[in-house]
């Protein structure tokens, strides 16, 4: 027999569930029995509805037929006398207003008296009514149409006046008023959303209970109707209302004159069945809230008596078991669960407590030597055999190497390392085999990640064992970052030591020829000039990198705060402003920018090094000019020369370290190739960017963008 995994507290809820259903099935049960009674009652209302609409139909017709029998037989209207018979059927009229109108035809059709005066010639040759009267010698009945004479709605039933002979002479014709069907519904106390319609031969809606303007002269549903005339005389059903498209409980009935087959009108009478079931529904909703509403207080009972007698005392062995499994083997549950079945339970469950004490102190030394293997969270920790077959790997290996923990586990070391010599599977054999031998052993290899990218680690492996199996325990560290710190490093120093070489051969080669020779005093101190310059250029060249690595380095402390642009652009042009100066400097900078946020002594260096280019670059006598515009949230300063300008091809590197445009006319200016590269590291620190436009023999121009500080 399957056992149940169901908790008690859910097996005590399922035994409630199971006393309840029958209550619930016969409430439900009771529901859908009231609800058929509803569908009864409004099918026998609707059955009474159309039924007094039939009847009141069949008088109205009886009727009609005993005044045209009189009429028929009055001399008035056997002779034609317009005056007398037009008096008499206005007469007529007033006293009946089942009617819309009373006229006479004759045989042609033509209207020769009328209750309601003619304001033209009107013809009824081409209506239903008239046809068959004349055809059939009898009662006929009309269809829907719009009456000439009162420009109604209504329908219309002929009689017939014959001669001596039997001919006919003339037809009399009534009007009925189909606004006086209302009066039947209105009398009849329908339930809200009941109502009728008449329907002619033809399908046309004649009138309606329940907003009869909008639906007077629409056809029905065609297949509604044609359900009606082909099904039998009369027929009570659940379905779709022929007019509104609702789902009603309705009955029709078919209305037939004497003589003629087919039926003039169609009583159809309904109920929406949503308003029949409104109340079944109701009631079944309110018994079910109340059988709720008990059942939730049987399950909250069962709940309270299962949780204070049995659950709680589970729950006391499970948070027991829960400890016990944490590490805690000095839990004893006994006492607290009390007697009987479960308290058996719990005095077993202390002599597996005290059984596990004693086993716990034989796997103390296995769970420390595993503990070991995991002390260095930060590296990648990968657990291999004898034969480099993964067995175990840590999360920070997953970063490293690009692969899931499921996927070490069928990897093997060959997996994670280049394999290009001597960084190979067999030499990582061999130092695995040599780490068995003589203990740890640290070294550099180049290993892959799961994307095929080689790089450089560190690796220490350690030998241990589990279960009397040789295992190795690798910690690896990626040290491709330290890699290319060491690589730039070196690069730098080359270039540095490349750089100095220069100003400092100058200096030795001039201080070596003076030494070893005589030198006249004017070519002495041309000497001196040179050596001045290279000393100077060399200067420059320290100074400019020892500021470059210490804002690569993020040494230098920023004092950032609002300084306003054109007496920045000042203050730099004043430095070269001198009385001998070979340039002319003009700043042009409006004084009405916002200010910008920057460290004044940075900037200061920014424009410094930009203005000493362009004198540097620029022919004497010509003009530098400083501006600055707003464009943005940013102000834009630019400093624009005339002077030998720099090849397009070169333009995206010049702000590189050490990066200095070739050519003879610039071999001529010394320059240490750092300038530049510091103002572009300047500039981005203020969050700023820089750029240059130049044209070849025309002059260059350097833009520095600056975020404004705005007053808000």
């Amino acid at each position: 027999m399957t056992k149940s995994r169901l908790s008690i507290k859910h097996q005590l809820l399922l035994i409630v569930s199971i006393i309840a259903l029958p209550a619930i099935y016969i409430i439900i049960s009771s529901g859908f029995q009231q609800r058929r009674d509803a569908i009864h009652d409004a099918q026998m209302e609707t059955q009474k509805l159309a039924e007094v609409i039939v009847s009141e139909q069949k008088n109205l017709v009886a009727s009609t037929r005993q005044l045209f029998i009189v009429l028929s037989q009055l001399p008035d209207v056997t002779s034609h006398k317009h005056a007398e018979v037009q008096g008499i059927l206005s007469e007529i009229l007033k006293l009946t207003p089942h009617y819309s109108n009373i006229f006479i035809a004759d045989a042609s059709g033509m209207v020769w008296a009328s209750a309601v005066p003619l304001k033209e010639i009107v013809s009824v040759s081409d209506r239903r009514y008239f046809k068959n009267a004349l055809a059939s010698g009898k009662l006929s009945s009309g269809e829907y149409h719009i009456a000439r004479t009162t420009k109604k709605a209504t329908l219309n039933l002929g009689y017939p006046l014959k001669d001596a002979s039997g001919k006919v002479t003339d037809v009399i014709c009534v009007g009925l008023s189909l606004d006086y069907y209302r009066h039947i519904f209105d009398a009849y106390n329908l339930p809200k959303g009941a109502s009728f319609a008449l329907i002619d031969h033809k399908g046309i809606i004649l009138t309606r209970a329940v907003d009869p303007e909008k639906f007077m002269g629409q056809p029905s549903n065609p297949e509604i109707f044609k359900h009606m005339q082909e099904g039998p005389d009369e027929e009570t059903s659940i379905g779709t209302s022929s007019v509104v498209g609702d789902n009603r409980v309705q009955t029709y009935r078919k209305l037939r004159l004497e003589g003629e087959s087919t039926p003039y009108m169609y009583v159809r009478a309904g109920i929406p069945t949503t308003v029949v079931m409104s109340g079944a529904n109701a009631a079944l909703v309110k018994n079910l809230v109340i059988y709720s509403t008990f059942l939730l207080f049987a399950f909250f009972l069962s709940w309270l008596i299962g949780k204070n007698y049995i659950i709680d005392r589970i729950l006391a062995l499970q948070r027991s078991s829960q400890r016990l499994a944490d590490g805690d083997l000095s839990i004893r549950i006994a006492h607290e669960v009390g007697g009987g079945e479960i308290g058996m339970l719990g005095q077993a469950f202390d002599d597996m407590a005290q059984k596990l004490t004693l086993r716990e102190q034989a796997l103390l030394e296995s769970k420390n030597n595993y503990q070991d293997i995991f002390n260095t969270a930060h590296d990648a920790l990968i657990v291999n055999d004898e034969l480099g077959r993964i067995i175990q790997a840590n999360k920070s290996s997953e970063t490293i190497f690009g692969y899931s923990r499921e996927e070490f586990l069928h990897m093997s070391v060959a997996d994670l390392i280049s394999g290009e010599p001597p960084y190979s599977f067999p030499e990582a054999l061999k130092l695995i085999e040599k780490s068995f031998k003589e203990g740890t052993q640290e070294f550099e290899w180049l290993s892959k990640r799961k994307n095929g990218e080689s790089f450089w680690t560190e690796i220490a492996i350690t030998p241990t064992s589990v279960v009397g199996e040789r295992r190795v325990l690798a910690v690896i560290r990626d040290i491709t970052e330290r890699k290319e710190i060491e690589h730039m490093k070196e690069a730098m120093l080359s270039t540095i030591s490349h750089e100095m070489r220069s100003p400092l051969t100058a200096m030795l080669g001039f201080l070596e020829y003076v030494i070893d020779n005589q030198v006249e005093d004017a070519q002495l101190k041309d000497y001196h000039t040179t050596m001045y310059k290279e000393g100077e250029r060399l200067n420059e060249m320290i100074t400019n990198f020892l500021d470059m690595q210490r804002l690569k380095a993020k040494l230098h402390e920023y004092k950032f705060k609002p300084l306003a642009v054109r007496p920045l652009l000042e203050n730099a042009a004043d430095i070269f402003a001198s009385p001998s100066a070979k340039h002319s400097i003009i700043v042009a900078a409006p004084s009405n920018l916002p200010p910008i946020l920057g460290d004044d002594e940075l900037l200061h260096q920014v424009l410094s090094n930009l203005l000493s280019n362009a004198i540097k670059y620029s022919p004497e006598g010509s003009k530098i000019n400083l501006d600055a515009r707003l464009e943005d949230n940013s102000v834009i300063l630019w400093v624009k020369d005339e002077g030998i300008g720099i090849p397009s091809e070169f333009l995206g590197r010049i702000f590189d370290m050490f990066y200095r445009v070739d050519g003879a006319s610039r071999r001529k200016v010394t320059g240490t190739g750092l300038g530049l590269a510091l103002v572009k590291e300047i500039v981005g620190a203020h969050n700023g960017q820089v750029w240059v436009e130049s044209t070849l023999g025309q002059g260059s121009t350097f833009y520095v963008s600056l975020p404004v500080v705005w007053n808000s």
